[in-house]
């Protein structure tokens, strides 16, 4: 089965910077296209906005409407929402059904407690001033929290616009063995090829960032880097469903 761990749902703005911008997310053209791909599911999240309880339904009910092809994840911030984020999550993983949470900002201790107590795992991209590295911010959260899994989209840098960002990324992913590296929208397919030659198909995960991006053109990546078949099996869904399997009941 081949399953995409991140694609985009809802009304809100581009998750990535310096090209934030009104976006409004549909589900038709994703469908369409991850069919043109071979994809099976995908997992779908909020775009980013300050309505994320609202879009968290929305998902949860575009999911239970289509459950052969969508799988939730909740979206928060865990600075705007302190305070009421571990009710939300428990509704949300045990009565809705979503399955990961991604942290619209840098995480706080009441996310990963909730995320460690639900057992899911925490999309996390790290957004850096000048001056920072995006090591630093992994290694706090990641160490600190040994029980949640982490999945870094892009291979820590969307285009690929400051490459020493995937570099960093790579290489923090070495030392843990909770955190993972999504594949999608990547502006070079070195990084990709990079990560596979250092890493254990083990601890890469596909994405498309569909609808934004194309996910056939994501598929055709993975595609193109060769991976023997058993860790493409990994790669493509087999590692995405290992870390969902985890949810609390």
């Amino acid at each position: 089965m081949i399953v995409d761990c991140h694609a985009l749902f809802g009304s809100g703005k581009t998750w990535a910077d310096p090209t934030e911008q009104d976006v409004r997310y549909g589900l038709e053209q994703l469908l369409a296209r991850g069919a043109e791909a071979g994809i099976d599911r995908h997992c779908i999240m909020a775009a980013r906005n300050d309505r994320y309880r609202e879009i968290n339904r929305q998902v949860a009910g575009a999911c239970e409407k289509r459950p052969s092809l969508l799988i939730g994840f909740a979206a928060h911030s865990p600075q705007r929402e302190a305070g009421s984020l571990r009710g939300m999550l428990r509704e949300e993983v045990i009565s809705m059904g979503l399955r990961a949470v991604r942290s619209d900002g840098h995480p706080t201790r009441e996310l990963m407690d909730a995320a460690a107590e639900l057992r899911i795992p925490v999309m996390y991209y790290p957004r850096i001033r000048a001056g920072e590295t995006i090591s630093r911010w992994l290694h706090t959260v990641v160490s600190t929290y040994p029980m949640v899994n982490f999945i870094v989209p892009h291979l820590g840098q969307y285009h690929s616009w400051a490459w020493w960002g995937h570099i960093e990324t790579i290489d923090t992913a070495k030392r843990y063995p909770n955190l993972y590296l999504d594949t999608s929208a990547l502006g070079s397919l070195k990084y990709l090829e990079l990560a596979a030659r250092d890493l254990p198909p083990e601890k890469l995960l596909f994405g498309t960032c569909g609808p934004e991006l194309d996910p056939r053109v994501q598929r055709e990546a993975i595609r193109l880097i060769g991976f023997p078949p058993p860790a493409q099996a990994l790669v493509l869904g087999g590692n995405l469903l290992r870390l969902l399997d985890t949810r609390a009941a």
